[in-house]
């Protein structure tokens, strides 16, 4: 089996396929490699270089670290160089323990995507831990939570590696993390702090170089700053260290000066130049006063947070070196910074309650995910609108401007929000789907690449990237996109019968071990004493709770096997287009075999042998092989009866019928029996099978309405003039109910139905009245609601009252033409049937009562005496 997504498969039967024409294995190939370089602008003294803002490779950095290295203090580097550590004395099983952990869970330093990640299972240790033995519990713990180990822990563990002078364990550690963690920058930061502390320069920049590829995270770049300024002495080394600290920050300032928070580093910067020395010569100062000016030019077109003054300061700069040409500089950048600085307190508003450094996490869908969530996209669409103007601008005269600038803007803003919503596959959907509305497929393929590699288990990424693959004609890459999918759907299942075993496991383990150290004079017991009935209802509730945890895994594997079958079957689809029927035939052949499929995978694939073929013979042989399977289920017997309606095999739709009828409970062939009834009553050749088939339905459903089931055989598309004009609602939703058998949708029971009925109550010359029929379920979910206020609740009686009045009064004004009655006359009952219902407005709502207690309440003066002297209120 050479499917990758299914090459772990097991056949859960033998059936003989041979009515099914042979299969095509699909071949795998490597995933192609695109990887976007991009160099930085050599700095040579004179004016600031321009340098790009798509992307951080590893070779950017280069450019400015070698030097750095070079230039670095012999004295400070020999002052901090790495401390030798004496060896701490531990106990032997303990040290042995640790080890064979440390060696059991060993990755590489770099960081691949959580897609290369395999579920950890849960680990017993080869001997037990010794209680001190801190970092053997901590590796057992990571370990048994595998990728869903919290950030916490392997911090625990990196502190006690650092503790214990184990630096290389750290160093492994971290490379773990950093898999799962690799936008968190606070661990970057603390990660090349320990390599400083240790003295392992060279280490510390490679950290910086990976983590600068990883994020773009403006506490970085500032981190990074910080360290190529201690590692360059400028008092030492002159004018080499000096150039290297503002290549370093060009770089710095062209991937995250445009970030509202920059300010600091910009103003860092400016002192930074200004603190240079004059030349020696007239040329060498005017090449600082250049560099100091197009600097100033740049920032004050950005919204920073102290944009002001940096404004401020560079009137103060242009005045001080030429008042005439001063007012030429300022007039030229005036425009720009005026829009800057109006836009900045609303961008401050916007992303000001963003939070940055939070940990990335699955979301759960709570109030504060969400409230982060629409912060996020309100930054970003008001990046999109463009209030800086970019689009309209055209960059010349060296004033920022143009589409590029303004995509910048846009995609730093998606970046920003990828690091804290890195598990949150909608945003990366919204990026890459910008990225191709501007034009950058490249672009658009490395973010859904990443994407999918955050979320292994992400549909709608995966089904994306496939389909972008599929467009560029990179069969081989969509193929493998979508064995990556169900290869990680079926992960998540096994992960979910292992979290099954482990929690039944713990509850038995739990009871058996308060068995054993109960006595039997601590034991409850009965009313007569009887400790056998106390071990009795003891094992009951452990069943009980046993149970429970079964329904909810049973749960969740439903739902992953769902998840699995939908994408098996776009994948066969995906591969008929691509490759072929045969490669579809292939995919299906493969997916059927798996015992997480569902019947859905059977359905699709008979009905695209159908349409393809445009006869019934493959797909009824389909049907049969997955009707040995899945017998049982309703909804594909249900399937294979619309599929036999369809293609006008009567025969074989009534032996369908007959076989999978007698075979399922009554409650569970309802709805089948009302399919067939409403087939034989609208196709059938013979009134004499109605009514037998009506008997047996009378028989296995005798709380059902006879009414009903005979007004749905003379309903035609919902419309039922017995149910509209000559019984109520209650019954109306019956009839539905019953005519609903032969829909193209499948039935389900009755106790399922949630969705609310509408009933259409038909009102002379009007716009239909809609009567709301609440179901069994819908009624059940409003009680269990908390109660409203009294005065609420009375002016929804009142509100029911009326719409009573309304549609069911006495007869006091018929209308000959649909023998319904209303009291009111017809121009009223218009307008009310044009106004929207109560339940549509949200606005503040009129409250009578507070109404009427107020003027109860209220304490209104008395009537004045006669003798009292009124003449002041007279007019004049």
């Amino acid at each position: 089996m050479t499917d990758v997504a299914l090459s772990y498969a097991e056949p859960i039967s033998s059936d003989n396929d041979s009515g099914i024409p042979g299969y095509i294995s699909p071949v795998d190939d490597n995933e192609e490699d695109a990887s976007t370089q991009e160099a930085a602008a050599e700095y040579v003294s004179a004016p600031a270089p321009e340098t790009e803002s798509n992307g951080v490779t590893m070779d950017l950095i280069d450019k400015l670290l070698p030097p750095v290295s070079q230039v670095a203090d012999q004295a400070s580097a020999a002052s901090i160089a790495e401390p030798e550590l004496e060896p701490e004395e531990e106990d032997d099983d303990e040290e042995s323990s640790s080890d064979d952990e440390t060696a059991s869970t060993t990755s590489t330093v770099s960081t691949p995507s959580v897609a290369d990640l395999e579920p950890i299972p849960v680990v017993t240790s080869r001997r037990k831990r010794l209680p001190k033995d801190t970092i053997g519990h901590l590796e057992d713990r990571i370990a048994h939570e595998g990728i869903r180990a919290p950030l916490a822990l392997y911090n625990d563990l990196i502190a006690e590696y650092v503790k214990r002078g184990k630096i290389d364990s750290a160093r492994e550690a971290y490379g773990r993390l950093l898999k799962l963690y690799p936008t968190v920058a606070s661990q970057w930061i603390a990660y090349a702090e320990m390599e400083q502390s240790a003295g392992e320069f060279e280490k510390a920049e490679e950290v910086y170089r990976r983590a600068v590829e990883a994020v773009t995270s403006l506490s970085i770049w500032e981190h990074y700053l910080t360290y190529v300024r201690r590692r360059n002495n400028v008092i030492t080394d002159g004018e080499v260290a000096r150039r290297a600290i503002i290549q370093a920050f060009e770089i710095v300032v062209s991937k995250v000066g445009i970030d509202v928070r920059s300010g600091k580093i910009w103003k860092d910067y400016i002192d930074f130049i200004k603190s240079s020395p004059d030349g020696q010569s007239t040329w060498e100062t005017q090449q600082k006063m250049d560099l100091l000016r197009k600097v100033f030019q740049r920032v004050v077109c950005i919204p920073v947070e102290n944009l002001e003054s940096l404004w401020q300061d560079y009137n103060l700069f242009e005045n001080s070196l030429n008042k005439t040409t001063a007012r030429k500089f300022l007039a030229d950048r005036a425009p720009a910074y005026m829009t800057a600085r109006s836009s900045l307190k609303e961008l401050q508003q916007t992303s000001s309650a963003l939070d940055r450094n939070l940990i990335p996490v699955r979301p759960r869908w709570r109030e504060s995910e969400l409230a982060q969530l629409d912060l996020w996209n309100k930054w970003i669409s008001w990046e999109l609108n463009d209030p800086l103007g970019f689009a309209t601008e055209d960059g010349k005269g060296g004033i920022p401007g143009g589409q590029e600038q303004l995509v910048e803007r846009v995609l730093y803003a998606y970046r920003q929000a990828l690091q804290p919503l890195r598990l949150y596959p909608q945003i990366w959907f919204d990026v890459s789907e910008y990225c191709a509305s501007v034009d950058m497929p490249d672009l658009q393929l490395s973010f859904l690449r990443d994407g999918a590699a955050a979320n292994p288990g992400s549909s709608l990424l995966h089904f994306r990237l496939a389909e972008v693959y599929e467009l560029a004609k990179k069969r081989e890459d969509a193929k493998k996109t979508y064995q990556n999918l169900a290869a990680s759907i079926i992960k998540e299942i096994k992960m979910a019968e292992e979290i099954y075993e482990d929690k039944k496991n713990a509850l038995q383990s739990r009871e058996e071990t308060k068995s054993i150290y109960s006595t039997s004079d601590d034991k409850a017991k009965d009313e007569d004493g009887d400790e056998e009935v106390v071990d009795k209802k003891r094992d009951h509730n452990l069943e009980l709770k046993i149970k429970k945890v079964e329904e909810k895994s049973q749960e969740r594997i439903s739902d992953l096997s769902k998840d699995l079958t939908l994408c098996n079957t776009m994948y066969m689809r995906a591969m008929k287009r691509m490759e072929g029927l045969k490669a579809a035939r292939q995919v299906f052949s493969e997916a059927r075999k798996l015992p997480y499929s569902t019947h859905h995978i059977f359905v699709a694939s008979a009905l695209m042998e159908y349409y393809h073929n445009k006869g019934p013979e493959i797909a009824s042989k389909i049907f049969e092989i997955g009707l040995r399977r899945f017998g049982d289920t309703v909804a594909f017997v249900e399937q294979y009866l619309d599929f036999l309606i369809m293609t006008n095999d009567d025969t074989n739709a009534r032996a369908l019928f007959e076989r999978t009828a007698s075979r399922l409970s009554a409650k569970d062939a309802r709805p089948l029996f009302r399919k067939f009834y409403a087939y034989e009553a609208a196709y059938g050749s013979e009134l004499s099978a109605v009514a037998k088939l009506e008997s047996r339905m009378a028989e296995l459903y005798p709380d059902a309405k006879p009414i009903a089931r005979f007004a749905s055989r003379y309903t035609l598309g919902g419309h039922s003039v017995i149910g509209e004009r000559e019984v109520g609602p209650p019954l109306y939703k019956e009839i539905l109910k019953e005519e609903q058998g032969f829909s193209n949708a499948s039935l389900i029971a009755e106790e399922d139905v949630e969705e609310d009925i509408v009933v259409q109550m038909p009102v002379p010359a009007l716009e239909p009245v809609k009567v709301t029929v609440k179901s069994k379920r819908a009624q059940k979910r409003v009680r269990e609601e908390p109660k409203p206020e009294s005065r609420k609740r009375n002016r929804k009686k009142e509100k029911e009252k009326s719409e009573s009045r309304v549609n069911y009064s006495s007869a006091q004004h018929r209308d000959p033409f649909s023998g319904y009655t209303n009291t009111l006359p017809d121009g009223v009952m218009r307008l009310l049937s044009l106004l929207p219902p109560a339940s549509t407005y949200k606005a503040v709502l009129f409250d009578s009562d507070a109404l009427v207690n107020l003027i109860d309440h209220t304490r209104i003066p008395a009537v004045p005496p006669p003798n009292a002297n009124l003449s002041r209120f007279k007019p004049g």
